[in-house]
């Protein structure tokens, strides 16, 4: 993990830039981590749309803080993995109509993906840009 110097906010790591305020070369990492005080930092692009945001894990949804947040980085960040999961349990739902194996696959898919959501509105509310495990890293929106 890393942090913003100017604002404190997370950012993902290798992050040139902070996604919330824009400040470039910023960003602590690696042992200055431990001198960070996160009550310190102050109000950020993540405390302000993070109501708006957990629409992104509501399947279709995920359109409306797309496309009415434009210029939030943690919004754009968190349609793009609401939009990712959205595809994956599209896919799992086809799985699961084939006979027998299909079952199988398709329940453990349904398991992972309302993990995924689970996770996906908790790092909202927690303001944190973290990527959901194994599908995380896919990137659609841009």
């Amino acid at each position: 993990m890393a942090y913003c110097r100017q604002c404190g906010t997370q950012v993902p790591d290798g992050a040139a830039f902070c996604p919330s305020c824009g400040a470039k070369d910023e960003v602590r990492s690696g042992f200055e981590q431990a001198h960070y005080n996160p009550q310190a930092h102050q109000p950020s692009d993540a405390e302000d749309n993070k109501l708006i945001s957990i629409l992104c894990y509501f399947g279709p949804l995920f359109l409306i803080p797309y496309l009415t947040k434009q210029d939030s980085a943690f919004v754009k960040f968190h349609s793009n993995q609401g939009l990712v999961l959205f595809i994956l349990s599209l896919l799992s739902g086809f799985v699961s109509n084939i006979p027998y194996i299909g079952w199988i696959i398709g329940a453990v898919c349904g398991v992972f993906v309302f993990v995924c959501f689970v996770m996906g509105i908790v790092n909202v509310l927690n303001c944190e840009m973290k990527e959901l495990p194994l599908i995380g890293k896919i990137e659609i929106l841009k």
